[in-house]
């Protein structure tokens, strides 16, 4: 540095005007101009330090397509879920082991999940305060010991945005977790999913990241009126919202497929309701792969158990 740049540096603020500075000193302006410059956008030590690594979250509304063919003219039986927030002091096991009852004394082989089946991590300031548990490992470890297990039922399912919080976190993908501890989870990958029964029966499961609306249908109605003609589902399965509703619109069946947390002090404090339970659906399947008739059965429950989380877990 020279003689110069070293008395430029000491003068006070007042001082350090580029003509002030170029008068007293016996430089350039642009030499001066240059040296502020310089010293202004030079590298600090915290800015040398190297930066943290980031796992990018986004929500990815590309299905991933699964295969599970039936033979036509069969009549399928199959549930619809979502929203557990497993590790959250609200979430509801008690009622999820009663559904998983009622379906395996019906003999139903297969659940599908619309995501959320975690609570996640940090969603919002004061959060933490309503999980009983913290960490990726523990919140898997939970799941991985608390979902009901079924002889001859398998769990299908997708993750939300709660579950994307623990990968944004703690760089890991709960359901690749999850499924590979449990054989009888099948991870069908982030935010959507498509099942394809038959050539005209697909399933597609979703997790929007977006608000509740004024209106119970309103989402569905929106979500299912953006979808082009020749790629629309013939059943919509859709989580987020909490919700419990059937609707037939643009010739797609369409369930909001409830939830297993009772009302949280965020829900309560927005004013959302939320719609405790889930879905047997059956499907009539012609020989042309045709849904020919379907019968949505509600499994509803009425009134959120407090401190459910406290009867799983580990004594």
């Amino acid at each position: 540095m020279e003689d110069w740049q070293i008395k430029a540096k000491k003068m006070n603020s007042s001082q350090r005007s580029f003509k002030y500075i170029s008068e007293h000193l016996g430089v350039s302006i642009d030499d001066v101009k240059n040296f502020i410059h310089e010293e202004k956008h030079k590298p600090t030590e915290e800015s040398k330090k190297p930066e943290k690594e980031k796992h990018i979250v986004f929500e990815n509304m590309t299905p991933v397509v699964h295969k599970k063919p039936v033979p036509t003219n069969k009549i399928i039986t199959f549930g619809l879920i979502g929203d557990l927030h497993s590790s959250s002091k609200y979430t509801q096991y008690t009622y999820l082991h009663q559904y998983y009852d009622v379906c395996h004394q019906r003999q139903i082989p297969d659940v599908f999940m619309t995501g959320d089946i975690d609570e996640g991590e940090q969603m919002r300031v004061g959060h933490t305060y309503e999980c009983y548990r913290q960490g990726g490992d523990d919140h898997v470890d939970e799941i991985v010991r608390n979902y009901p297990k079924r002889d001859g039922m398998t769990t299908h399912f997708i993750t939300g945005n709660h579950d994307a919080s623990i990968y944004k976190r703690c760089g890991i993908d709960i359901g690749k977790e999850i499924a590979s501890k449990r054989p009888d989870m099948d991870y069908l990958g982030r935010d959507c999913a498509r099942i394809e029964f038959a050539p005209h029966c697909i399933l597609e499961l979703r997790h929007p990241w977006d608000g509740t609306a004024y209106a119970l249908s309103y989402k569905p109605q929106k979500m299912i009126e953006g979808m082009e003609a020749d790629s629309k589902p013939n059943i919509l399965a859709i989580g987020h919202y909490h919700k419990l509703e059937y609707l037939f619109y643009r010739n797609i069946h369409c369930f909001q497929t409830g939830c297993f947390q009772m009302q949280t002090p965020f829900t309560r404090g927005k004013g959302i309701s939320v719609h405790l339970g889930g879905w047997i659906v059956t499907v009539e399947v012609d020989e042309r792969g045709y849904i020919q008739r379907i019968v949505p059965e509600m499994i509803p429950f009425y009134k959120g158990i407090e401190n459910d989380y406290k009867n799983w877990m580990v004594k």
